[in-house]
C-alpha cells in the first residue's frame, strides 16, 4: 500500500450511507486505515489463472477530494454518477458502488444489493484488437466479501518491475526506495532475485 490514505470524518461515512445503505463491516474497516490513495496491488479478473490480471490501484474515498467536491475520486461522487455510465444501459447500477478504478475505465464494485451485500464485482473493458491487449469485456465476481478480495491480492511480476524501476537508482537509504524495498520484501519474497532487479 503506498496511499497516501486520510481520515474518514463521520459526518461524510453518514452522508455517504445515507445514499447508499449501511457498507459491509469489513469493508468499514478497510477504509477506516487506507481511505482513498492508492494501492499497488493486483488481481485476476475472472478468479484463476487464466484471468487478466487487473490493479485496481485508484481507491475512491469517503468525503470531498481537494477542491471540497463530491468528484470522481469520492465515493459518493461515484455514487451519484454510477446511473449515468454507458454500463448502465446493460446492468442495473442501483447496489452496485465504485470503489476503486484502474486508471482506465476497469473498476472494482460493491455489490449492496439484498441478495449479495458484500460480493465484489469487477469490470474490466475490453480494448480494440489493434492495441494488442484483451479484446473482451468482463463482468464478474472476484469475491464474496472485501475481506476475501484483499487475501486475494497479489504483486505481479510487471507491476513489481515498473514500481522498483522508478527507485532503484535511488541511494540505498532513500526513504521511497526502502518503502518499496519493504513492499515487495512482504508481497514478492523472491524479487531480488528476478533479472530485472539485478540487472544495473
Amino acid at each position: 500500500m503506498f496511499g497516501p490514505f486520510t481520515g474518514v470524518h463521520p459526518d461524510e461515512l453518514r452522508a455517504l450511507e445515507g445514499e447508499i445503505g449501511r457498507l459491509p463491516d469489513d469493508y468499514r474497516a478497510f477504509i477506516g486505515l487506507a481511505n482513498g490513495g492508492r494501492l499497488e496491488y493486483d488481481i485476476r479478473v475472472p478468479p484463476g489463472d487464466a484471468g487478466e490480471v487487473v490493479g485496481f490501484t485508484e481507491l475512491y474515498q469517503v468525503g470531498r477530494d481537494q477542491r471540497g467536491e463530491y468528484g470522481y475520486s469520492t465515493l459518493l461522487g461515484q455514487c451519484r454518477r454510477r446511473k449515468d455510465w454507458w454500463l448502465a444501459e446493460h446492468i442495473s447500477m442501483e447496489w452496485l458502488l465504485p470503489i476503486a478504478g484502474s486508471g482506465g475505465n476497469d473498476t472494482l464494485f460493491l455489490d449492496l444489493g439484498p441478495e449479495n451485500t458484500g460480493r465484489l464485482v469487477a469490470f474490466v473493458q475490453g480494448l480494440p484488437r489493434w492495441t494488442g491487449l484483451r479484446e473482451r469485456t468482463v463482468l464478474a465476481t472476484v469475491a464474496d466479501t472485501f475481506d476475501e478480495y484483499v487475501d486475494a491480492l497479489f504483486i505481479d511480476d510487471e507491476t513489481a518491475q515498473m514500481n522498483w524501476e522508478d527507485v532503484q537508482h535511488a541511494a540505498p537509504d532513500d526513504p521511497w526506495r526502502r518503502v518499496v524495498e519493504q513492499w515487495l520484501d512482504e508481497g514478492l519474497t523472491d524479487w531480488r532475485a528476478r533479472s530485472w532487479a539485478t540487472d544495473r
